[in-house]
């Protein structure tokens, strides 16, 4: 089928006293996600990623909001699920490089379980999952800390 590429990216609104998960990592944060299902935006933009390097829509078009199904989901198991789907439709992951912003956490001390957690629920070698954090200089919503976004691509 040959290389594609894709890239997906996701943000989410940050509330105090919420969970917050990265690359299905809780991280210790007093304000996290108040979404259906997790709100790994992580997660939701890898398989943005993976389905526009599909040309096979996005998130929503394969875990809508409005499916109760997905209600507190933990989307590292979206991953799971759409990779399977993937491979069904004869493409694998082979490479991903992301980045995950929000400036008023320290990532860093996360970032080797998001990558092995990704690598994990892909079947690949955590060598070929890069994630890395950003804190936007204190700039945008990101930055104070309002919301948390990432941005992934993905070889297939």
């Amino acid at each position: 089928m040959g290389n594609r590429v894709g890239i997906g990216r996701d943000i989410h609104k940050l509330f105090d006293g919420e969970p917050l998960v990265l690359g299905g990592v809780a991280i210790n944060s007093a304000r996290g996600f108040r979404t259906h299902s997790d709100g790994d935006v992580l997660c939701h933009a890898l398989i943005d990623a993976m389905a526009g390097a599909m040309s096979d829509g996005d998130l929503g078009t394969h875990f809508p909001e409005d499916d109760p199904g997905s209600e507190n989901a933990r989307s590292l198991n979206f991953v799971v699920e759409f990779a399977s789907y993937a491979v069904k439709q004869g493409f694998k992951v082979t490479n991903i490089d992301s980045f995950v912003t929000l400036g008023t956490v320290t990532l860093r001390p996360y970032i080797a379980e998001m990558q092995s957690n990704i690598a994990a629920a892909l079947s690949i070698d955590p060598s070929f999952v890069s994630v890395k954090a950003r804190s936007n200089d204190g700039i945008g919503p990101e930055g104070v800390g309002e919301a948390a976004s990432a941005t992934v691509i993905v070889l297939l």
